[in-house]
């Protein structure tokens, strides 16, 4: 008999959808539940699940970032009763709901699967608890990459229970549609995609792609809105070739990476950055900074560049070497791209929650 799983995310997205999907085809649709914590969010423009959909729930009508304890635990509690639930994936530990959640499915004897991006925090007392919530609520952890897995052994003190990596993935095959397509465009496209807030540390990148030799041969277009675009525009001033895009859908997106030569992200703190899944489908060459928690995983010297995000001649040096490569190296380039990012994908999520479910 199939087990049945409950997935909870704060706001599920298309992401989410994909994962969910595949985690259906391997295990029966009907077996496999998803939930939103809240109806809607202060921070992402993503379309609501149809509520019609038999194998979906909506624990609040209050946004996520509105209390609703309550409300939302008993909505958990009615499902797992009523479906009955036998695996329970819960993505983290920052909301006080979610570790009522992690409470309640230990005391009704439900496995417990973590999802989990977290690879920062050196207070050792705050992990310390932490540590031991989790130990005492979770079977197991799925994870962004090797620094989160890292993290929760060495930091927090996971050691018996299983913890694998893959939690952070796209559905490639989306991103990856206009591939066959593809023609060089020109000039060349060196492509962001990242809201304009500080963490994403435009202001860097813009300043050191004014300062590179390949500010005289590539176009920098800079996709995502947000707070700080009219500050980034004025940065920009006197540079015709870097281009502002507003926020882009879900179903725009393969066009939009279809259309670059090569993807940068300079974030000063990025959990993961699933930008880069993306760009890698896409068939890009990368420029990461080392603080973006994808680095380890996804990019190495044969598909791209890293550089210290506060290190703004690293990030000139950085963009010198990409303007430096020839066509037949960009494509080589971005063909590793695409093969590293296969082993991060929706099915193989899926696989690994079935696995850790056992």
């Amino acid at each position: 008999m199939s087990k049945k799983y409950l997935l909870i995310w704060d706001r599920i997205g298309d992401y989410h959808r994909a994962r969910w999907r595949d985690l259906g085809k391997l295990v029966g649709e009907q077996n496999v539940f998803a939930a939103d914590l809240g109806a809607a969010d202060n921070l992402y423009l993503w379309q609501n699940t149809d509520t019609s959909n038999p194998q979906y729930r909506l624990f609040s009508q209050k946004p996520v970032h509105e209390p609703d304890l309550w409300g939302r635990v008993q909505q958990f509690r009615q499902l797992l009763t009523e479906q009955q639930i036998d695996v329970v994936c819960i993505p983290g530990y920052g909301r006080k709901e979610y570790i009522v959640m992690l409470f309640l499915a230990k005391m009704m004897g439900k496995k417990v699967v973590m999802f989990a991006e977290s690879w920062y925090g050196n207070n050792g007392l705050i992990n310390g608890l932490k540590g031991m919530l989790l130990r005492f609520t979770c079977d197991s952890f799925i994870v962004s990459g090797v620094r989160a897995a890292q993290h929760f052994r060495d930091k927090l003190g996971i050691r018996t229970q299983p913890i694998q990596i893959g939690y952070s993935v796209v559905d490639n095959a989306h991103f990856s549609q206009n591939l066959d397509q593809k023609t060089a465009p020109q000039p060349p496209v060196l492509l962001c995609v990242a809201r304009f807030s500080p963490e994403k540390n435009l202001h860097t990148l813009i300043q050191a792609f004014k300062n590179s030799e390949i500010s005289q041969r590539y176009m920098l277009k800079l996709v995502g809105g947000g707070p700080l675009q009219a500050t980034l525009e004025q940065l920009a001033t006197g540079c015709p070739n870097i281009v502002f895009s507003k926020w882009l859908s879900y179903s725009e997106l393969p066009q939009l990476y279809g259309s670059a030569t090569a993807f940068v992200l300079p974030s000063s703190f990025e959990p993961w950055g699933l930008v880069v899944n993306e760009a890698m489908s896409a068939g890009l060459p990368l420029v990461l900074s080392e603080e973006c928690g994808c680095r380890p995983d996804l990019l190495d010297e044969s598909n791209g560049f890293a550089f210290n995000a506060h290190d703004l001649q690293g990030l000139v040096l950085a963009l010198n070497k990409l303007n430096a490569l020839t066509e037949s190296q960009l494509q080589a380039m971005g063909r590793v791209s695409q093969q590293k990012i296969a082993a991060f994908s929706p099915t193989t999520w899926a696989k690994s929650i079935i696995e850790l479910g056992q």
